[in-house]
């Protein structure tokens, strides 16, 4: 960053408060601590809750850790000014067989309060509750709302209306989209944010003011607390989420915390808010620590498709210009093998200099045909031929074929033979790719592929196959919503897991008339963004999951916003 916009933010932000939230030294700055650490961490924890002037702790709560553990810690941090809320919840806890967990915590903590003196006791008790982690949540959304509001209902009435206790609840940004069960007419995050003292939206988010950024995805929220009279805190994240523009992880904490000064001023109008909470005490820790010097993880892939050999070739820079515009670090390119080399080698070489993987790319249904096999093959050999004449920085990185054979008559009528000669065919892809270089081949694949049998082991299914023969694999989960997406991939990201391959997911933003759902073309890209970060934090925990690609470039470029 430049030096003197660098030291512009620092003092911008140091002078927030004298001209933005009007209440700060009020408000609450709050952070989770989602493990048992206080038993060994306590006086850092502390210690790094002071430095980042926060005055509110989530701690979870767990059977493990004693009461006079507990009472130790909360004393030591009344001392700095800091208050402790207990922090209970898991996905599950939305499910109507666990509604005793919502109000056994509050149980629990009003019991444990009544033991111990003032200064030792909790001031609150907070649930992190995300039910789109569940199966239940995509098989049956309407079920799971309907109990996990009752869940809710149950543990905010079995606090006595004399208690001194906070109830306190998290939620994502996108519960405005859902209708509340039994009053249709009153969205879920409105519902659930009158319940509470205050609501933590998870606004995931490293950005403040474009559409897809903080203080647009809070806005429904804001509005509905305002009325309400209820407070509302905004989440933000320090964690590895493998999606850069939803966390601070890249940025680092000096400039997320340059953000959270800018969120006082921002959202500090609304008489609803509150403040700002950081995800989590472990993820602060590992930012602060990591070494300047320390190279950065592996970013999460988002590519797109250049289907049009021509248009690569005509229109570069537009292109690099949307790639850079869009967060786009892998580009499958499609080649016109007549070209010279140096139709291409300029292009890579931009591509590279910008942080952008390209794979060169081919397909044609007839191509999973043995007749049609030379034809992946002089992709192959003009790659391979390529890549020993241009310079590193020029070179593809690997080779992409995208092959549907199900759209060819021949498929309807000898699928197993089709299949296969494919298999032949992608073998030899693969084999030959792969002798003397280190080009990486992958493959696109339908979503529904885990319900055909391989030739020859019919307790295979054939994206099992695929998948364990490709470098990496894109299956095309085309559908518009992240449950649709999620369902629909979720038994390729799993097999990749126990294979140990890198899977990525594809969708679709060319317009389908007769198949709406399979495309993103109706909602838009913001919407797409909003979907696929859904899809993220499904997968988040698989180290398959490499990202997503969206079908295509040119059709991504003219979408509406």
């Amino acid at each position: 960053m430049n030096r003197i916009l660098s030291l512009f933010l620092m003092v911008t932000a140091l002078s927030l408060p004298l001209y933005g939230f009007s209440q700060s030294e009020e408000s609450k700055k709050a952070m989770w601590v989602e493990k048992s650490e206080i038993i060994e961490n306590k006086a850092d924890i502390l210690e790094t809750a002071q430095q980042n002037n926060i005055n509110v702790l989530y701690v979870k709560v767990q059977e493990e850790v004693s009461p006079q553990v507990y009472a130790a810690f909360i004393q030591e941090a009344d001392s700095r000014g800091i208050q402790i809320h207990a922090l209970g919840g898991s996905p599950s806890w939305a499910l109507g067989e666990n509604q005793r967990k919502y109000t056994n915590l509050v149980d629990e903590i009003m019991a444990y309060n009544q033991s111990v003196s003032p200064d030792q006791q909790f001031s609150g008790i907070h649930y992190k509750v995300q039910p789109q982690y569940l199966e239940a949540w995509y098989d049956d959304q309407s079920k799971v709302l309907r109990e996990w509001k009752m869940n809710m209902t149950a543990a905010v009435q079995s606090v006595p209306e004399d208690s001194k206790l906070e109830i306190s609840h998290s939620i994502p940004f996108w519960l405005d989209e859902m209708d509340t069960p039994g009053e249709p007419d009153v969205p879920f995050n409105t519902w659930l944010i009158q319940q509470f003292d205050h609501t933590t939206i998870l606004a995931y988010r490293d950005t403040l003011e474009t559409a897809n950024g903080i203080v647009a995805l809070t806005k429904n929220e804001f509005e509905a607390a305002d009325q309400a009279g209820k407070q509302i805190i905004v989440g933000v994240t320090t964690a590895e989420t493998g999606r850069n523009w939803t966390t601070f992880y890249e940025e680092g904490p000096e400039n997320m915390h340059m953000h959270l000064g800018l969120i006082d001023k921002h959202l500090g109008e609304h008489s609803s808010y509150a403040g700002y909470a950081i995800d989590d005490y472990t993820s602060l820790k590992q930012q602060e620590e990591k070494a300047p010097e320390e190279e950065k993880e592996k970013e999460q892939t988002r590519g797109t498709y250049v289907w049009e050999a021509e248009t690569l070739i005509n229109e570069k820079d537009k292109i690099l210009k949307f790639a850079k515009e869009n967060n786009i670090n892998l580009l499958y390119t499609r080649l016109d093998l007549s070209q010279p080399y140096s139709a291409y080698s300029h292009f890579v070489e931009a591509a590279d200099a910008a942080g952008i993987e390209v794979h060169a790319m081919g397909g044609h249904p007839s191509w999973a045909l043995k007749e049609e096999e030379h034809r992946i093959l002089e992709l192959v050999d003009y790659v391979k031929s390529y890549n020993q004449e241009v310079n590193e920085s020029q070179s593809f990185d690997g080779i992409h074929l995208d092959i549907e054979p199900y759209v060819e008559p021949s498929w309807s009528t000898d699928q197993e033979s089709v299949l296969k000669q494919w298999m032949d065919n992608l073998e030899r892809f693969v084999q030959e790719t792969k002798e003397g270089s280190d080009l990486e081949p992958s493959m696109d694949m339908a979503m529904w592929f885990d319900d055909i049998e391989t030739p020859g082991d019919p307790e295979t299914p054939f994206n099992k196959w695929v998948i364990n023969l490709m470098d990496h694999t894109s299956v095309m989960a085309f559908r518009d919503q992240a449950e649709g997406i999620i369902h629909a991939a979720e038994n390729e990201v799993d097999y990749s897991e126990e294979l140990g391959k890198d899977i990525l997911i594809s969708v679709e933003i060319k317009e389908n008339p007769s198949h709406p759902h399979i495309s993103f073309y109706e909602e838009g890209k913001e919407e797409m963004e909003n979907q696929l970060s859904l899809v993220d934090e499904a997968f988040s925990s698989y180290a398959s999951y490499q990202g997503y690609t969206v079908h295509a470039y040119r059709y991504w470029d003219d979408a509406k916003e």
